[in-house]
């Protein structure tokens, strides 16, 4: 054994991915797979939090020898990476899932993308007589996902099986938007940003989960005495809040770097990686980071 790993054992490690572990153009170095990689081989605890799917998340991140379960859909979905299979699914408000299809029905600048459970499945949804250029967007770069479903209405989805809603657009629309339906009661969380790919182009995303949530409870599973979470978007504030140390890398938001313990090395700069080897292992690891610079 190395020595990785020894002085934080019982250390939770929690990345998010686009922005923060992974590069600007969405892939991993092969700097941060093999200290990734080591770390857990050698008893450390990592796993990532993001708000991609899982079909999306394993894609990129598919070097990795994960063990811990992953959490997907900004925790709303938390999905074992050694057989890919759901084993949980926090559900939105049924009211508010309805309420969303009253505000965008009609409207040709927003309409939402629906994240659901049928027939044992993660679906993404749209209707296919209403595509917006944000929903265009979307389509036009998963060609081939298996989730994609287009519905004629969405009487042809359960809404109480939905667990996740994605609209894109215009800034100043999606406000409009976040502020109808902010006051619904009901648990659910809500990340109004712009895309990290795409300037100009604003997500408002709706969860049924957290990301704090979704880490808490793993941090429980797996007996953790402490958390570190590393990240880069409003999204990423609520896991940073429940932390023990959070951390966000040099390119992450101006919100998010002022919420963090420490600011760290940028994505481009494999921040996360480099952090792990020089401070959340020891000897080897930390020569290694050294002869990266």
């Amino acid at each position: 054994m190395s020595g990785r790993g020894q002085r934080h054992h019982r250390e939770l490690l929690v990345s998010d991915l686009d922005g923060t572990l992974l590069r600007p153009d969405a892939t991993l170095s092969a700097f941060t797979i093999s200290v990734i990689n080591e770390y857990i081989a050698d008893g450390g605890l990592f796993t990532y939090a993001t708000a991609r799917s899982y079909t999306s998340a394993a894609r990129v991140t598919a070097p990795l020898r994960l063990r811990l379960p992953v959490l997907t859909y900004g925790g709303a979905v938390v999905v074992d990476p050694a057989t890919g299979q759901a084993r949980q699914a926090q559900f939105l408000p049924v009211a508010l899932v309805e309420e969303v299809f009253r505000r965008t029905e009609g409207s040709r600048l927003v309409q939402p993308i629906v994240f659901a459970i049928r027939e044992g499945r993660d679906r993404a949804c749209w209707l296919a007589d209403r595509i917006t250029p944000g929903v265009a967007d979307y389509l036009r770069t998963r060609a081939g996902d298996p989730r994609l479903l287009a519905l004629s209405s969405w009487s042809g989805i359960d809404a109480a099986s939905v667990f996740y809603i994605s609209l894109i657009g215009d800034r100043q629309l999606l406000h409009k938007l976040f502020e109808q339906l902010a006051d619904l009661p009901g648990g659910c969380h809500f990340v109004l940003a712009e895309d990290i790919y795409s300037a100009g182009q604003w997500w408002l995303e709706l969860t049924s989960s957290s990301k704090a949530a979704a880490v808490a409870a793993l941090k429980a599973e797996v007996a953790a005495e402490t958390v570190t979470c590393f990240g880069d978007q409003l999204n990423d504030l609520p896991m940073f809040a429940v932390a023990d140390t959070a951390l966000a890398v040099g390119n992450a938001a101006a919100e998010v770097r002022a919420a963090a313990t420490q600011v760290i090395g940028t994505n481009t700069d494999d921040g996360v990686a480099r952090w792990i080897a020089a401070t959340a292992t020891s000897g080897r690891g930390a020569a290694e980071a050294r002869q990266h610079h």
